[in-house]
C-alpha cells in the first residue's frame, strides 16, 4: 500500500508541473512561473487552490477592462440636413432625404 507522504508528494508534483504550465500559459516570466511551481511543489494544498482562485479572478478582471478602439460617435447622433432641415442619423456625404451634398463647400 503506498504511504500517505509519497501520494502527497505525486500530488505536490503534479500540481507543480500544471502550476508551472498554466502560468507560462498565462504570460507569467520563467521566475514568476517557478515560483509558483515550488511552492505548488512544497504546499499543494495551499497554493494550488489559491493560484486557481486568483487565476480566475485575473481572467474576469481582464475580460472587464478590455480597452476597445475609439468609436466614431458622430454616427449615433443625429444631425439636422443643411439645405432640407431633415433629420439623418450618421456621418453622410449626401442627405437621405433630399440627397443634396451636405459637405460645406
Amino acid at each position: 500500500m503506498i504511504k500517505l507522504p509519497y501520494i502527497w508528494l505525486i500530488i505536490g508534483l503534479l500540481g507543480a508541473i500544471w502550476v508551472f504550465w498554466d502560468t507560462r500559459k498565462q504570460g507569467y516570466t520563467f521566475e514568476s512561473s517557478l515560483r509558483w511551481a515550488m511552492g505548488a511543489l512544497l504546499v499543494p494544498a495551499v497554493v494550488i487552490p489559491f493560484y486557481i482562485l486568483q487565476a480566475n479572478l485575473i481572467k474576469k478582471l481582464k475580460r472587464y477592462n478590455k480597452r476597445t478602439e475609439p468609436q466614431d460617435v458622430t454616427s449615433e447622433m443625429y444631425q439636422r440636413c443643411p439645405r432640407c432641415g431633415e433629420f439623418y442619423r450618421g456621418n453622410l456625404e449626401k442627405c437621405p432625404h433630399c440627397h443634396k451634398s451636405i459637405l460645406e463647400d
